[in-house]
Order: structure tokens, then sequence, then C-alpha cells
């Protein structure tokens, strides 16, 4: 595992474009990053978890069976995983400007979904971001966006 991350670092290997399984790896890539989204800040909350599933479910048209399979094959892959570089990175290559910035949105939906926005949450939204290849302007929106779709109008509870 460690050669194969230096290889990549060192750019002689490319991110693998398609993950071995039931799953496209940028599928497995957002659910892995909804799942450290969850996770950052060590309390994964029941909202939490069932955010990322509603997620997954409206955002890929996935029956219910499907995301669980989904989630269960990310949380291996994220527990197996040192960095959330080759899940942003499969993301970056597997989406396009605006569907990376909807996904953002989803990932900020997660950090707000238990109604306490971490420190460590809002780093790690910047952080990706800025992996994903999306600049300042696209981090509000996509904060805004789903503050209102998590029903907070303004401000960002919790965060201090």
């Amino acid at each position: 595992m460690l050669e194969r991350l230096i290889s990549l670092l060192r750019g002689e290997l490319q991110a693998e474009a398609a993950e071995r399984g039931p799953f496209e790896r940028r599928l497995v890539a957002v659910a892995a990053l909804l799942l450290e989204t969850m996770y950052v800040d060590r309390v994964a909350s029941e909202a939490e978890h069932e955010a990322v599933k509603r997620l997954l479910m409206a955002h890929f048209h996935l029956p219910t069976e499907r995301v669980e399979q989904l989630v269960a094959l990310a949380e291996v892959r994220y527990a197996e995983a040192l960095d959330d570089w080759e899940f942003a990175e499969a993301v970056r290559v597997g989406f396009g400007p605006g569907e990376r910035q909807e996904i953002l949105t989803m990932l900020w939906e997660v950090a707000y979904a238990d109604g306490v926005m971490a420190k460590l949450e809002g780093r790690l939204m910047k952080r990706l971001a800025r992996q994903l290849e999306l600049g300042e302007d696209a981090v509000e929106l996509a904060r805004a966006a789903a503050g209102a779709r998590s029903g907070l109008l303004r401000g960002t509870p919790g965060e201090g």
C-alpha cells in the first residue's frame, strides 16, 4: 500500500479509474468523502448517517439496498485508505466542475446534518474544495446551498 502511494505521488501511476466491484470508483469516492465528513469530528450521529444515505440515493438515483451496499463498500475503502487524496482525485477526475460543486454541497449537508458545525468539518470542506479544484466562490455557494437545504438560513451553528 505504501509503495503504491509513493508511486502515485511520484506520478508513476494514475489513480485507478474503475473500482473493482459493483460500483464505479467515482461513486465509491463520493461515498467515502461523505463518510469522512461524518467521521471527521469523531462524532457520527444518526442524522449524519441518514444524510449520507439520503444524499447518495437522491443524487445517484439508487434504491435503498444499493445505497446500503455502496456505503458498506465505501466504509471498507475509507478504513483502508491512508489519506482522502485518492477519493478526492477520483471525484476530481470523474466529475465535471458543476458536479464537483454539487458533491461539495452534499458534503456540507452531511456536516450540517447534526446541527453542529465543528471546526474540523469546516477545515475539511476547504481542503477538499482545493483538491477538487473548486474556488472560494464555489465553497461559499455550496455552503449556502447546503445551509438552505438543511433549513439553516444564515450563520454556522456551533462554529467557533
